[in-house]
């Protein structure tokens, strides 16, 4: 299971790689950038609005691959398109409890969301880029799927002109029921493809 799951997320990633260089041959105003990492999902416990902030980080799932890669395209005044894929192990389920039976349900997610840059708000900086993203997603949990409506924040944190550290989190709901729910935080690197003369590019 877990090689289907990179097999997936490899096909998407070369999609989108695809797609960068098709776009960027047509027009060099388009600016892109991918990235890649790890990511940590914590399943939120059924039980009302008063538990969300208590799951954030509760009962962390990180194993079989933990991996996701994103792509990101700057669209106009301070905002982005990205597109992500990620794969993971959920080994602690919906009303998880210390010393329950551990699960082995593969956890495999894509989804499409935007993101507003928040220095257009709080004033430019040259290496730290803050941001706000909403969007829509598709996770299969073991053998359940849904199609979710999310929100969170992240930020870029660059050490040279290309190159820089992506942290991401965000939680995503199933409206139709709280069983699914699930928060996702990442963390890796990202590079600017085309991006060399554009070091304040704001994605």
């Amino acid at each position: 299971m877990n090689n289907r799951i990179h097999e997936r997320i490899g096909l998407l990633f070369l999609i989108f790689f695809l797609i960068n260089n098709l776009l960027y041959s047509q027009d060099e105003d388009n600016t892109w950038v991918v990235g890649g990492g790890i990511n940590v999902v914590n399943i939120r416990t059924p039980d009302g609005i008063s538990g969300i902030f208590r799951d954030i980080f509760k009962d962390a799932n990180m194993s079989g691959g933990a991996i996701r890669v994103f792509t990101a395209m700057y669209i106009k005044k301070g905002v982005s398109l990205q597109l992500s894929a990620s794969g993971n192990k959920i080994k602690k389920g919906f009303g998880y409890n210390t010393g329950d039976v551990l699960l082995n349900d593969s956890f495999f997610a894509m989804d499409a969301k935007l993101r507003y840059d928040l220095n257009r708000l709080i004033g430019e900086t040259s290496w730290f880029d803050p941001y706000v993203l909403s969007g829509f997603g598709y996770s299969k949990i073991g053998d359940t799927n849904n199609f979710n409506i999310a929100a969170g924040w992240g930020f870029n944190a660059w050490f040279s002109s290309s190159v820089g550290l992506n942290f991401q989190s965000d939680y995503n709901h199933n409206p139709t029921s709280t069983a699914t729910d699930y928060f996702q935080h990442s963390f890796g690197l990202v590079f600017k493809l085309n991006s060399a003369s554009k070091v304040k590019w704001r994605g």
